[in-house]
């Protein structure tokens, strides 16, 4: 069975957040179903577009109950086809167990492409005590994922002290480090319309107490940029997300 690509783009669309194959039945979220039944459009033999995280699916619906809409995989249509966005990372200092565990899932929710967590001078963690939350992160990292319908989850990397960063992994990027310290920072959106917006964007958030001066001597030789925003001082969980969040519309990808 193949469908017509003009047919495709008139069918309704749906995610399901695990594999599928040809063949397969499956049934759509509670959400989706309950939107399918109360809408009363489709009906048996309808045909659906199904996504997965990696594949696209032609659906042919077999059964709509009181409560779930169940489909059968009637097309394999291949790979997604995703436009691939300039990545942006977040090197943020730890925290306590509940603002880090924010950041995690926040990060996902609005697309963070990378996360690496540091031991600054005055982190609220140090490295050996964060290695032991890795497997939880990566679980936080996971749950997110599936409930934002995240197709690409950050990587997350094993958390490091701050003087294990590696200079290298910065020389094609705009760094950035949010600091409050007496390094002559610029503004935010003053800095923001002098960059190329889509190069990749490395941003460095650090503790409530603020960077120490090795701290900032490791980000300078590491070519950081130092900004700071107008207004209010935000709270290390979030000083992050709302940046990022800043530089995704500027890109498009919000």
């Amino acid at each position: 069975m193949s469908i017509k690509d003009d047919i495709i783009t008139d069918m309704q669309k749906y995610f399901i957040p695990h594999k599928l194959k040809l063949g397969d039945i499956t049934h759509l979220s509670d959400n989706d179903s309950e939107l399918v039944i109360s809408q009363n459009k489709l009906n048996i033999e309808d045909l659906v577009e199904i996504e997965t995280y990696e594949k696209v699916f032609i659906g042919q619906i077999t059964d709509i109950a009181k409560t779930s809409v169940e489909i059968e995989i009637v097309e394999d249509k291949g790979e997604r086809i995703s436009k691939v966005q300039p990545s942006i990372t977040i090197i943020q200092s730890l925290s306590n167990d509940s603002k880090f565990n924010y950041f995690l899932e926040k990060s996902v929710e609005i697309g963070i492409g990378r996360i690496i967590p540091v031991e600054s001078k005055y982190s609220l963690k140090n490295k050996n005590k964060a290695l032991k939350n890795f497997g939880l992160w990566n679980k936080i990292v996971k749950d997110a994922t599936e409930q934002s319908r995240n197709p690409y989850p950050p990587i997350l990397e094993k958390p490091i002290k701050i003087k294990e960063l590696n200079s290298n992994d910065f020389k094609d990027t705009v760094n950035i480090c949010l600091a409050t310290e007496n390094v002559n920072p610029t503004f935010l959106d003053e800095y923001l319309k002098t960059i190329d917006i889509d190069k990749d964007i490395v941003i460095a958030i650090g503790p409530e107490k603020g960077w120490s001066s090795s701290d900032i001597k490791i980000f300078k030789e590491s070519n950081f940029k130092f900004v700071k925003l107008r207004g209010n001082i935000l709270r290390t969980e979030t000083a992050g997300l709302v940046i990022g969040s800043i530089i995704k519309y500027l890109k498009g990808e919000i």
